[in-house]
C-alpha cells in the first residue's frame, strides 16, 4: 500500500514539472522573430524555374501572360530578372502583341519591362493588317501604357515589306510605329 500511495504522490509532481517545461518551451519558440535575419543583398531572395504568370482584367479576361525559363529577385529590390522571357499582352482577351527575349527584368510596381539582349516583338495579323515582326537588341516595354521602344538598330517586317531603323516607338493603342532615324524601307505589296 505504501508503494501505491507514493506513486500517486509522484504523478502530480511529474505532471506539474512537465507542464512547467512545456510552458517554458512554448514561451521561447513564440518569441522567435523570423524577420530579424538579414538577407544577403547580393544573393536572390527567391528563384523560380519554368515560370508562367498570368494576370486577368476586372472582367476576368486575359490581360497578360509571362513565361520564362528562370526568374529571380533580390531582397528589397523592385525588379524581377528573367531568362528567356516571353510576354503576351492582351486587350479584352485578344492578343495585341508578344515580346520574346533572351533576358530581361520587370518592375511590378511601375509595370516597366526592359529586355537587354536579342528581342523580338510580334504583332499578330488581323483583318486589316498583316503580321508585324520587329527585331532589335534591346527594348523597353511599358505594359501599363502599351508602349514599346528602343534606341538600338531595328529591323521591321510588315507582311512582305522590310524597314531598317535606329530606334522606334510602338504605341499599341494607336497601332502606330514611329521610326526614330532615317530609315531604309522596302515596300512590297
Amino acid at each position: 500500500m505504501i508503494r501505491i500511495l507514493r506513486s500517486h504522490r509522484l504523478f502530480p509532481v511529474l505532471l506539474v514539472g512537465l507542464t512547467a517545461l512545456l510552458t517554458l518551451w512554448l514561451d521561447q519558440i513564440s518569441r522567435w522573430d523570423t524577420h530579424k535575419r538579414d538577407l544577403d543583398p547580393d544573393k536572390p531572395e527567391y528563384v523560380a524555374e519554368h515560370l508562367t504568370a498570368t494576370r486577368f482584367d476586372a472582367q476576368g479576361k486575359l490581360l497578360d501572360r509571362l513565361i520564362a525559363t528562370r526568374m529571380w529577385q533580390y531582397p528589397g529590390k523592385p525588379d524581377a530578372y528573367f531568362e528567356k522571357p516571353d510576354l503576351y499582352q492582351y486587350q479584352a482577351g485578344v492578343l495585341q502583341y508578344r515580346v520574346i527575349g533572351d533576358s530581361g527584368r520587370y518592375n511590378n510596381k511601375t509595370q516597366q519591362a526592359f529586355y537587354d539582349k536579342k528581342v523580338l516583338l510580334i504583332k499578330p495579323a488581323d483583318s486589316a493588317q498583316p503580321e508585324t515582326r520587329l527585331y532589335t537588341s534591346a527594348m523597353h516595354v511599358d505594359a501599363a501604357k502599351n508602349i514599346a521602344s528602343s534606341k538600338a538598330p531595328s529591323v521591321i517586317y510588315h507582311g512582305n515589306s522590310v524597314a531598317n531603323s535606329i530606334g522606334f516607338i510602338y504605341q499599341q493603342q494607336l497601332g502606330l510605329l514611329n521610326l526614330l532615324s532615317t530609315s531604309k524601307i522596302v515596300y512590297a505589296k
